[in-house]
C-alpha cells in the first residue's frame, strides 16, 4: 500500500482515498485555516488604510453633498493618497474612489469630497 506525508504535520499515513492529502480531517481544516490566515494577513495593511481613508472622508463630508479640502488638510487628517479602490474620469475631473466615497482633483492641491 502506498504511503504519503501529511501536508500539515509531515507525518506518514496510508490514504484511504486516491486524492487524500492529510492524515485526518482536523489536519485538513487546520491547514486550510492557516492558508486563509496568511491571505488575510497579507491584505491587512491595505484594508486598514482603505478603512481609515473612508472614515476620514465620511467624517469630513458630514451631512453636506460635497466639501472641498486642501491636500495638506487631508494629509493632516491622516489620509493616505496611495490607498484607493478605483479611479474614474469624467469630462472635467479625475476621481479617486474609496468604496462609495469619491475624491475629485479640482485644482492645484484642492480636492472635492463627495459620495458616488
Amino acid at each position: 500500500m502506498e504511503t504519503r506525508n501529511d501536508l500539515l504535520t509531515g507525518e506518514e499515513f496510508t490514504p484511504s482515498r486516491r486524492n487524500q492529502r492529510f492524515a485526518s480531517r482536523a489536519n485538513q481544516v487546520r491547514y486550510n485555516n492557516l492558508l486563509a490566515q496568511q491571505k488575510r494577513d497579507a491584505k491587512r495593511p491595505l484594508d486598514l488604510a482603505l478603512d481609515r481613508n473612508r472614515s476620514i472622508l465620511i467624517r469630513l463630508l458630514g451631512e453636506a453633498k460635497s466639501v472641498t479640502k486642501s491636500k495638506d488638510y487631508l494629509l493632516g487628517a491622516g489620509y493616505d493618497f496611495t490607498a484607493f479602490t478605483q479611479t474614474a474620469k469624467d469630462e472635467m475631473f479625475n476621481f479617486y474612489c474609496v468604496y462609495d466615497m469619491a475624491l475629485l482633483i479640482i485644482g492645484e492641491g484642492k480636492y472635492m469630497i463627495k459620495r458616488r
